[in-house]
C-alpha cells in the first residue's frame, strides 16, 4: 500500500469513528431530537451501530493488509473531505432546536395537516397548540367562548398585529427538522410589549371569537403571560 492510501484509508477510518461517535452523542445527550421525530430514534441508534462497524471492518482491513479486500475503484481525496463536510459541520454548528429566526414567510392561522387527525379526548386545559388548532378546525369559533387555555409557546408578532396581539407557536415536525412547520394560537394581552419576541412563555387565559389579522377565529384573551424556559422537547408531533 502506498504512502497516499495509508493516509486515505486513516482518514476513511477516522470520518466513519467521528460519525459514530456523534450519532452517539447525540442520542446521549438527548439532542437527537433536534433533528429527527423520536418514534423515528431507533434509526440514530442503526446508525451508529454501522458506522461503527464499518470502522471495524476498515481497521481490520488496514491491519491485515494481506486480506486484499476487494474495491471496485480507488478512493481519492475528493471523495474524503466530501464525506468529511458534513461531520465537520455538525461538529461546528452546536445542536439546537428550531427558533423564530427558522419562520420564513410567517405563520399560518389554519396551518397544513392539523385538521384531519382523530378527536383528543382531552380536557382543554391539557390541550397543546396542535390539538387546539385541530379542534379550532372542526367547528366555528364562537363554540370556543370561554373555554380556558393553557399553552406554552414562543412568542410571534408580525408587522400588521395591533399592539397587543401577538401569536403563541411551536414547531411540529412530522419526520425530521427538514419538515418542521410553524403553528400558533392568536392571543392578546396588554403586557405583550414588555415580551421579548422569540422568548417562551407559559400563557393562560380564555378563549373568545374576534377578529385577528382580519379573521374571526378564536382568539385567547390572555389572564397570564409567564416567561418560562424552552421546553425538553420544544416540537409537536403531528
Amino acid at each position: 500500500m502506498s504512502a497516499r492510501d495509508s493516509r486515505i484509508t486513516w482518514a476513511k477510518l477516522l470520518i466513519l469513528l467521528g460519525m459514530g461517535v456523534y450519532l452517539t452523542q447525540l442520542i446521549i445527550s438527548g439532542n437527537l431530537s433536534n433533528y429527527i421525530n423520536q418514534r423515528f430514534g431507533w434509526l440514530a441508534y442503526v446508525g451508529a451501530g454501522i458506522f461503527f462497524l464499518l470502522a471495524l471492518v476498515s481497521l481490520w482491513g488496514r491491519m491485515k493488509p494481506s486480506l486484499h479486500l476487494h474495491q471496485h475503484y480507488r478512493i481519492g481525496w475528493d471523495i474524503v473531505l466530501i464525506a468529511a463536510f458534513p461531520l465537520a459541520l455538525a461538529v461546528l454548528i452546536p445542536s439546537r432546536s428550531l427558533g423564530i429566526e427558522a419562520i420564513n414567510g410567517g405563520i399560518s392561522l389554519r396551518p397544513v395537516g392539523v385538521g384531519n387527525a382523530a378527536t383528543f379526548a382531552r380536557s382543554p386545559l391539557d390541550r397543546n397548540i396542535l390539538d387546539w388548532l385541530r379542534e379550532f378546525n372542526r367547528a366555528a369559533p364562537a363554540e370556543f367562548n370561554e373555554l380556558p387555555v393553557d399553552v406554552t409557546g414562543f412568542v410571534y408578532r408580525e408587522p400588521q398585529h395591533a399592539a397587543d396581539e401577538f401569536m403563541v407557536s411551536r414547531f411540529t415536525m412530522s419526520c425530521c427538522v427538514a419538515d418542521a412547520f410553524p403553528i400558533g394560537m392568536p392571543a392578546r394581552a396588554d403586557s405583550i410589549d414588555e415580551v421579548t419576541v422569540g422568548s417562551w412563555v407559559r400563557v393562560q387565559g380564555r378563549l373568545n371569537a374576534a377578529k385577528f389579522a382580519g379573521e374571526l377565529l378564536p382568539v385567547i384573551a390572555v389572564e397570564s403571560l409567564e416567561l418560562v424556559d424552552e421546553p425538553d422537547q420544544p416540537y409537536l408531533y403531528p
